[in-house]
């Protein structure tokens, strides 16, 4: 006698099929089209909705997730990285698509309205200054149109980039901590800004000439006594000199080789200064036959000058340049 035909589970086992075979599709999908250095956004938050610009850098060796690095910061002078999920990344053009709408049925009608920024005043900001600002577009409503307010914060960030700051922002200050965190400021599109700007922005002609190199070295873990210790990053002077002439080439000299490598140089775009205003270049075919991005240190208390190099699409292998201090 034939045994009944089980329609239950044979039903469930389709459908698990047709499931497994959708997030599959779905993740392939998502995986095929980024590159590694590629500019995309993640969801950094689900409510509210935060989505902040990041570099794509690798998936996993078994392809079941991206890894991101966020922003360099105080904490992390290369970025954080980390490993997420395919669904919270998305390429940077599906921003415009994937707003949260706008409600304006409690809106401080008060309140200016994001425009294009046609004056972005002059001279360094103080902190009274930068304060004034959130206050005059904000007010006492913070908190209540997080869109908008995105928009007032990208403004003050233009803002300090091309104006500079009279002042070093440190989240050790606590009091203009706390009145930047009044008006929702303390994210990383204001305080990105606050932290690299300190001082003139940086004009094209301040990076010309010679420099002599160090290299940051990268935090590493090692075991005494059968504890596991952390060194934090470490730097390496008088690995060479690097040479930036105004007629657009540069000659990059490295103890480590025999030969120098002799290129030419681009003005750095404003994406990819990131929060950083003022001139930066671009050292074309340098190290490794990469790109690298030279930007000026308005970050360190050192004496004399210095820049810092790092190479374009990571921003991973970092080394710095220095001259005119005080031995």
């Amino acid at each position: 006698m034939n045994k009944p035909t089980n329609w239950r589970r044979i039903g469930s086992l389709v459908l698990t099929t047709i499931v497994l075979l959708f997030i599959a599709d779905q993740a392939s999908a998502q995986k095929k089209d980024y590159k590694p250095g590629e500019k995309i956004e993640w969801k950094s938050s689900g409510y509210p909705e935060t989505w902040e610009e990041v570099t794509f850098v690798q998936p996993t060796p078994d392809g079941s997730q991206p890894i991101i690095r966020q922003m360099p910061n105080q904490f992390h002078k290369d970025g954080f990285q980390q490993a997420t999920s395919w669904d919270k990344i998305r390429p940077v053009s599906a921003k415009a698509t994937n707003k949260v709408p706008i409600d304006d049925t409690d809106a401080d009608d008060s309140a200016t309205t994001p425009a294009t920024i046609t004056d972005l005043g002059t001279g360094l900001m103080t902190q009274e200054q930068v304060i004034s600002f959130l206050q005059a577009k904000i007010g006492d409503k913070a908190f209540t149109n997080p869109p908008r307010e995105a928009e007032f914060r990208k403004e003050l960030a233009e803002m300090i980039k091309a104006r500079g700051l009279d002042f070093r922002f440190s989240s050790s200050d606590t009091v203009f901590w706390k009145k930047l965190a009044k008006y929702g400021a303390i994210t990383s599109d204001v305080s990105f800004p606050l932290s690299y700007n300190y001082g003139e922005p940086t004009s094209e002609k301040e990076l010309m000439g010679a420099w002599n190199l160090g290299k940051i070295g990268v935090a590493t873990s090692y075991v005494k006594n059968n504890r596991v210790y952390r060194q934090g990053e470490f730097g390496v002077g008088n690995i060479g000199t690097l040479s930036l002439n105004a007629n657009g080439t540069y000659v990059w000299k490295s103890v480590l080789k025999a030969q120098p490598i002799n290129g030419k140089w681009r003005k750095a775009t404003k994406v990819e200064m990131t929060s950083e205003g003022g001139d930066g270049i671009v050292l074309l075919k340098a190290q490794s036959e990469y790109d690298w991005l030279v930007t000026k240190d308005r970050r360190t208390p050192n004496k004399g000058e210095w820049i810092n190099i790092s190479e374009l699409q990571t921003r991973q292998i970092n080394e710095f340049g220095s001259r005119g201090a005080k031995k």
